[in-house]
């Protein structure tokens, strides 16, 4: 004998008071799949066709200075199929973490430009983590028409296995210093008195990381906004 209950609202709700939590959470597994399954074969352009640039700050919004890269991208590097920003820890209350995270994305070969406190980036420069600059500046690729260039000038340090310095270079220039890039403060919010714009060594994509970062510049030359004075 078949016993068949039949189905209505209140066997409905009965069953759902019981198992509804089976659904929420299949339905959840569900999206986290395809979430995954989406990230992994969404196509991403290789690293030859985009430019990453990486900032450190606590206030700019990531969308925001998306919107403010594309122009400039289409102008500068048309050629590119991809320029983003990636807004990262900057240094404060959470210096930890956030040397960290600077130090993850460097070893890992990540990011073309990155946009650093005077200090991580005399750090990270002394050690060999961007390229040298100076021809580029000589040769009037990148202008640096009026920007104190000293700040962005750095030794490389060698040091032995026991830590000991061994040798230290002459000076280069491996920045360009964005303290007197007022666009940056009044156009995205990111406070640029003490932040250094540096090419990474390890990124694949020179030659138009350094247009892109030409034009960059020239983006952000403005007047002093009023709450830096």
């Amino acid at each position: 004998m078949k016993l068949v209950t039949q189905l209505d609202r209140k066997t409905l709700l009965n069953h759902l008071a019981y198992h509804g939590w089976q659904y929420l959470l299949i339905l959840g597994l569900s999206f986290l799949l395809w979430n995954l399954i989406y990230q992994q074969t969404a196509y991403r352009p290789p690293q030859g066709k985009r430019i990453d640039v990486y900032i450190q700050s606590s206030s700019a919004d990531q969308d925001q200075v998306n919107a403010f890269f594309k122009p400039i991208w289409e102008s500068a590097v048309p050629e590119q199929e991809l320029v983003s920003a990636v807004i990262m820890l900057s240094p404060g209350t959470e210096d930890y973490y956030a040397g960290m995270q600077l130090i993850t994305y460097i070893a890992a070969a990540e990011g073309d430009i990155y946009m650093l406190s005077s200090n991580d980036f005399k750090r990270l420069a002394s050690q060999g983590a961007f390229i040298p600059l100076d021809r580029y500046v000589s040769d009037g690729r990148i202008d640096a028409a009026g920007i104190g260039l000293a700040p962005g000038r750095v030794a490389i340090i060698e040091t032995n296995a026991e830590g000991t310095v061994t040798s230290v270079s002459e000076p280069r220039l491996y920045g360009i210093p964005a303290a007197e890039l007022y666009g940056f403060a009044s156009d995205l919010l990111i406070d640029n008195r003490d932040m250094v714009l540096a090419v990474a060594v390890n990124g694949g994509n020179v030659e138009a990381t350094v247009t892109f970062l030409d034009a960059l510049i020239g983006a952000t030359r403005g007047p002093k906004p009023d709450f830096f004075k």
